[in-house]
């Protein structure tokens, strides 16, 4: 019996380290002090724009906080990531005003020209994904006021990514947007960036964010209850 146990208790482990392993980011906000997101956790501005800010009024789930996006702000996060040839990042993010995009660039060589991805959420909530970096397609109708979870998977040998909208494929094999041209190459994912860099009125937010390696299926999902206690 304690044979068998013991067994049990190895195949448990070694599952926990399959599945939650790959994970090596994971923010949602919680703990930060309210008000400028620039300073905590090592996140910048970039682009020579203002702070986002960290609040709680508006947030994905009940409790907690996220990040507001507006007007004029554009922030950076760096990692070292891994060099997994497969990568993924998650995200919960929503717009509720403005004519102009929340613009998210994810990549790994020179931050913004270099994004492997770059993803808007446009007026009316219109969601648009770059295929290469020639164009920049309409991938979802989506609405103002509501959180969408984007999961993105980057794929670093075939240069090209996918992406889902709750769970939905909405992008198959996108060329990387900064390939080639101003960006160089993306050898891994490196750098996290948002925001909107004109003085039109934006109010949008970002929250739960994940990044790791493999496709990240379970990435923004509502996590399993300790049945231990």
């Amino acid at each position: 019996m304690a044979r068998f146990t013991l067994i049990i208790s190895l195949a448990v482990l070694v599952f926990n380290v399959q599945v939650f392993g790959a994970t090596w980011y994971i923010e949602n906000f919680d703990k930060y002090k309210n008000g400028d997101i620039v300073g905590q956790d090592d996140w910048e501005i970039v682009m020579n724009q203002k702070t986002s800010q960290i609040q709680g009024k508006v947030k994905h789930g009940d409790v907690g906080k996220s990040v507001l996006v507006s007007e004029k702000t554009m922030v950076l996060r760096k990692f070292k990531g891994s060099n997994a040839s497969t990568q993924y990042v998650s995200l919960f993010a929503r717009k509720d005003d403005g004519p102009r995009p929340l613009m998210i660039y994810i990549g790994g060589d020179a931050v913004k020209w270099g994004a492997a991805a770059k993803i808007d959420i446009k007026e009316g909530g219109v969601i648009t994904a770059n295929k290469g970096n020639a164009a920049f397609p309409e991938v979802l109708k989506g609405k103002l006021g509501q959180w969408y979870h984007f999961r993105l998977v980057f794929d670093f040998k075939k240069k090209s990514y996918g992406f889902h909208v709750d769970g939905k494929k909405v992008v198959n094999g996108f060329g990387f947007r900064g390939e080639g041209g101003k960006g160089g190459v993306n050898p891994a994912l490196g750098w996290f960036f948002f925001g909107w860099d004109h003085p039109e009125v934006l109010t949008a937010y970002i929250d739960d964010i994940e990044m790791g390696d493999g496709e990240g299926e379970n990435a923004g999902l509502p996590k399993a209850v300790d049945q231990f206690g």
